[in-house]
């Protein structure tokens, strides 16, 4: 779907600056190198060096909140499941619209519906999920106009809200995500579902899902800096979350199925 997005955006204003805003172990970076030059950001030492030997980009350790980059130094700035591991979301907002040049791209993906957050989200290290009204305060701070925002994850939303739903009333000690390695076919199954999704979303708004995916644009000189208020949302009570000093800033994508 992120890879669709940015073909878009490359057909529309030709070969792009491409920050991947925690990248991982580099899975997604190495399939944006066909659109222009990238750069993969991630704290995590051990994944920085799995991805500079998948290639595809370059790759440096960086703090999600204090970018080693001038102002404007991208076209395009890609967080795909990133901002749900980031305590101070808003301040990570602020650096990755600082970063960006005026008329550039961001495209975000992230966990929908705060009703939805469970062991599943404390297992991942989430911090909260998003809904629409959420990204849209966090992107008009930074100045940034929504260009396209869309549910996806859709063919496995009414099976696994439900699921999620009933272990929210299940007390557990220990956190545990709901992902497992599935057999073959039924796994080739959900792929060609979620890549028909895809193509979806590059025309269409689906009106519900697991994930929110948004699409903005830079459209001037940032605002007077604001404070770096955290978003509203948070782990609903009850539900056991990892203590604050063995979470990540940022993380990889980890997971398709959110």
């Amino acid at each position: 779907m992120l890879v669709s997005l940015l073909a878009q955006i490359r057909a529309r204003v030709g070969t792009v600056r491409i920050l991947d805003y925690g990248c991982g172990t580099g899975g997604n970076t190495t399939s944006y190198g066909q659109f222009g030059s990238v750069i993969g950001i991630e704290p995590d030492f051990n994944a920085v060096r799995l991805a500079q030997s998948r290639g595809g980009g370059s790759y440096c350790r960086a703090d999600g909140v204090r970018l080693p980059f001038r102002d404007g130094t991208f076209d395009v700035v890609i967080a795909s499941d990133v901002l749900e591991h980031i305590e101070d979301d808003s301040g990570a907002m602020a650096e990755m619209a600082r970063v960006l040049r005026p008329g550039g791209s961001m495209i975000i993906s992230v966990p929908a519906h705060q009703w939805l957050f469970s062991y599943h989200d404390a297992a991942l290290q989430h911090f909260r999920r998003y809904s629409k009204a959420t990204l849209r305060g966090l992107l008009g701070r930074e100045r940034l106009r929504i260009r396209r925002v869309s549910y996806w994850n859709t063919t496995l939303f009414p099976l696994l809200s439900l699921y999620r739903l009933l272990q929210q009333r299940r007390p557990r000690t220990v956190p545990r995500s709901d992902t497992k390695l599935l057999p073959g076919p039924i796994n080739e199954a959900l792929a060609v579902l979620l890549s028909a999704e895809a193509a979806l979303v590059s025309h269409v708004r689906l009106p519900w899902g697991l994930s929110l995916v948004v699409v903005a644009e830079s459209y001037g000189e940032r605002p007077p800096q604001a404070s770096s208020a955290r978003s509203e949302e948070s782990a609903p009570a009850g539900v056991a979350t990892l203590p604050a000093d063995e979470r990540r800033n940022t993380t990889a994508s980890e997971s398709q199925y959110h």
